[in-house]
């Protein structure tokens, strides 16, 4: 599903270089769950926006489901960002003036679909996340933990192949971070591949593989749950 071979990624000014990823090599397969750890300043950041193909590199690499993204063109990274990634970010990124149904449906306008194509899929990611009937509500009518819901839902609608979380739970309460680590873990054993940034090592303790991050390497892994066949079977959509 992704595969980094000998990625660098440096950031220059004139006076210093800064090494956000050296020589870095992951594979992860489809319908894992893998949790991304590491201080502060480690290089997580970088690699999910890699990941993501939200910035470039240096050398080396990258894979994603099965095409290769080195030389790619500007718009065709665009196109494979939003066929291939969901984006599931920490201060959820809803346009206010919104509605629920129109944030989840914003990303879909840029896909070609009809009308008829794209109410399927926000029903259907709405009713994932148990929100199907607030379809109608702005962001600001609802509580942190059911706006990072929506978020969710937005991500799914898009069927990607693949989910990079950011931190999803850090602005939430305790309450509402184990409401949104189950639906996660949820989403995860119908066959979506997710790859989450977290600081809690509670959380990275729930998921197949954590991988821990230091100075822009992967200094450690920990395998706490192998991908059952299913998983792995029921990867070839998200439409779940």
């Amino acid at each position: 599903m992704l595969s980094m071979k000998n990625i660098s990624r440096v950031y220059r000014s004139d006076t210093i270089q800064t090494h956000a990823l050296r020589d870095f090599n992951l594979q992860v397969e489809a319908g894992e769950f893998v949790a991304v750890t590491g201080p502060s300043g480690s290089g997580k950041s970088t690699f999910l926006n890699v990941a993501g193909l939200l910035d470039d590199f240096n050398e080396g690499e990258y894979i994603l489901d099965g095409t290769s993204v080195n030389g790619l063109s500007d718009d065709d990274l665009s196109r494979l960002r939003n066929e291939k990634i969901g984006f599931i970010f920490q201060n959820y990124n809803l346009i206010p003036d919104y509605s629920i149904y129109d944030n989840v449906d914003m990303p879909l306008r840029y896909r070609g679909l009809s009308a008829k194509q794209r109410r399927s899929r926000i029903e259907h990611a709405l009713e994932l996340v148990g929100l199907a009937s607030r379809h109608a509500y702005l962001p600001s009518q609802l509580s942190g933990g059911q706006q990072q819901r929506v978020a969710i839902a937005r991500a799914l609608a898009g069927e990607p192949k693949i989910l990079l979380a950011d931190e999803p739970t850090g602005n939430l309460d305790s309450l509402m971070a184990r409401q949104i680590m189950d639906l996660l873990k949820e989403i995860n054993k119908k066959g979506s591949t997710i790859i989450m940034v977290t600081h809690d090592p509670d959380q990275a303790r729930e998921v197949n593989r954590n991988i821990q991050i230091i100075d822009g390497q992967i200094t450690d892994y920990s395998i706490y749950a192998p991908v059952s066949k299913a998983q792995t079977a029921n990867q070839e959509t998200l439409s779940i």
